[in-house]
């Protein structure tokens, strides 16, 4: 009986903080009217604001902070300091992450001094009998609570969107470091592919012009004539360098895709070595997106350096050239029947300033520059020799896409 006596007398007090939330029609009036501003509000935004793009840094500040003043009324209206709902004051705070230091911390602070003026917008109910303070207590434990875990989130959150923004700037800085440098050395090789290039009509020209005072009229004539087709070449290589078009091209920037058919025009580029050029069923037709220019420079060092071992062997019978398509990708295979390289050798040659012509006839650049570029354009180079039979290069590249 005493139990039951103790619980009648306390029942009004303990159902008082329940009792609190049950909403007069003055509170839903003002409830109500809180949440049609802000909508009104966020529709001025969408309609407005946003679509002639006057959205700002300083704007979306000033919102956020409209919203953590709303939210104070909200709850004012529902409870004050001891609605549970306290805790969507971090949804600003985090959201202002994302815009600045500066607005961080002053949404910050709006929603912490909003969480404080609750208490002052009506009384604080009541706890149990004889726990009044505690319970007064507890609320400022959550005040203070709220303040310590807002600034820590506030200064974590935001240092974690600095870290990421630094890492996206880098990145940025990297990738556009890279395209640079990728440009620069795919000019670096073009380049040096075209002196490298022009080494064997410029030798040509000055091996002719050495002899010339020992020849006879129709020896003299003949080594005319070679000259002019020498310096003809040479001017053909200076010209593709100096033209914008060939550039950008040989960069791989707006290519125009091409047939593989159109590679069998850099068989003319050997000379007295005969070449055959070989196409697997349908090959022909397959369409590239490489530079063209890029790829039939390629194509010229591999059969230089192919009509070069077949003038060294005794008998042989030229260059066969091979082409396939497959799974999309493409396979050339130079075969020449000449002289041949051994394994040590067959491993130095992708080496810089590596030759095995004889000493003033060679840079040594030739695979090196056609290796390096290959591996711009996605592809890659592989060779296979030995002494006395013949090196085969096979170079893949990809195909245009469809």
């Amino acid at each position: 009986m005493a139990a039951a006596a103790t619980l009648m007398a306390t029942a009004p007090q303990l159902v008082a903080p329940v009792l609190s939330w049950v909403p007069t029609s003055d509170t839903i009036s003002g409830f109500v009217a809180v949440l049609v501003a802000l909508a009104l509000f966020n529709v001025y935004v969408a309609r407005v604001v946003l679509p002639r793009g006057r959205a700002t840094v300083t704007f979306a500040g000033l919102q956020l902070v409209a919203d953590s003043a709303a939210l104070s009324l909200l709850l004012g209206l529902t409870g004050g300091a001891t609605n549970p709902f306290t805790t969507l004051y971090f949804v600003p705070i985090t959201l202002a992450t994302q815009v600045s230091p500066r607005w961080t911390w002053t949404v910050a602070g709006t929603s912490l001094a909003g969480f404080g003026l609750l208490y002052l917008l009506g009384p604080l109910p009541q706890g149990p009998p004889g726990h009044e303070h505690h319970f007064a207590g507890h609320l400022q434990g959550m005040w203070f609570s709220f303040g310590v875990t807002g600034a820590l989130i506030t200064y974590f959150v935001h240092s974690i969107a600095l870290s990421v923004a630094r890492q996206r700037a880098e990145l940025t800085r990297l990738r556009e470091q890279a395209i640079e440098d990728r440009h620069l050395a795919s000019l670096g090789s073009l380049a040096a592919g075209a002196a490298h290039e022009l080494g064997t009509p410029l030798g040509t020209i000055a091996v002719l012009a050495s002899e010339m005072p020992h020849m006879d009229t129709r020896e003299r004539d003949d080594a005319v004539a070679s000259i002019r087709h020498e310096v003809s070449r040479c001017k053909e290589i200076v010209q593709r360098m100096s033209t914008p078009d060939a550039r950008v091209s040989a960069l791989g920037a707006d290519a125009a895709p091409w047939k593989l058919g159109e590679l069998q025009a850099e068989a003319a580029a050997t000379g007295e070595v005969e070449v055959r050029v070989e196409f697997e069923p349908g090959s022909a037709e397959q369409t590239c997106a490489l530079p063209r220019d890029a790829l039939g420079q390629i194509v010229r060092e591999l059969l230089a350096n192919a009509a070069e071992a077949c003038r060294r062997q005794a008998g042989s019978r030229g260059i066969i050239i091979r082409i396939s398509a497959d799974a999309g990708m493409a396979r050339l295979r130079v075969e020449d029947d000449g002289e041949g390289m051994d394994t040590a050798l067959s491993r130095a040659a992708f080496d810089p300033f590596f030759s095995t012509k004889p000493e003033g006839s060679g840079m040594g650049l030739g695979l090196y520059l056609t290796r390096a570029q290959l591996r711009q354009l996605g592809g890659s180079i592989a060779v296979d020799s030995e002494p006395g039979r013949g090196t085969t290069v096979s170079i893949t590249f990809p195909l245009a896409t469809s």
